[in-house]
């Protein structure tokens, strides 16, 4: 579930899906992405914790600017605002995905928790699949991206910090070209 890439997944569906199709494959971030926002996360968590041995450091009698309830509801606003950080960094992570079927592919993108926008093409609207990996983190960890030209209205699908993406062209390629095969 934590993958880049699973494949032939049991309890994942779309809405759309049609009854006879089966999903082949579900694309999403590399969870080596994840590191950044996840110790972002951890260290927004460690700052109230800190916050009281630093206060030992102001001399006695020096003004104060909050008093105790203040400090608390700060430090329950700076919680909710951590967990809302990581919660939304999260779904995001979770539910931007590119489903591949045996008939289309789908690219689902969610921003935020108010806005999705959702496009599929069919394998046989699909003309050229190409990947490329860039940067020393993707050179290193082999992380890229994945972009399917199609002929319908939405001309090109992006799906980009994927693991090896050379592998996810090579999958769709296939699929596309088996379909096209049928086709004639």
């Amino acid at each position: 579930m934590l993958n880049s890439l699973t494949e032939n997944p049991r309890a994942i569906s779309y809405e759309g899906r049609d009854e006879d199709e089966r999903i082949k494959y579900v694309i999403r971030r590399s969870v080596l992405l994840t590191v950044p926002w996840i110790l972002t996360t951890a260290f927004l968590f460690v700052v109230p914790l800190l916050v009281p041995y630093l206060l030992k450091y102001i001399p006695k009698g020096s003004p104060t600017i909050f008093d105790k309830g203040s400090v608390f509801i700060i430090t329950i606003l700076w919680y909710l605002f951590s967990f809302g950080f990581f919660l939304q960094n999260l779904l995001s992570w979770f539910f931007n995905v590119l489903i591949v079927t045996n008939k289309k592919i789908v690219d689902m993108d969610f921003i935020g928790l108010l806005y999705k926008n959702i496009s599929e093409t069919t394998l046989g609207n699909i003309e050229d699949v190409t990947s490329n990996v860039s940067g020393p983190l993707g050179i290193t960890f082999n992380i890229g991206s994945v972009f399917i030209q199609t002929a319908g209205e939405k001309r090109e699908f992006e799906f980009g910090g994927i693991d090896d993406p050379s592998a996810i062209r090579d999958i769709i390629s296939d699929l596309v070209s088996k379909v096209k095969t049928h086709a004639h």
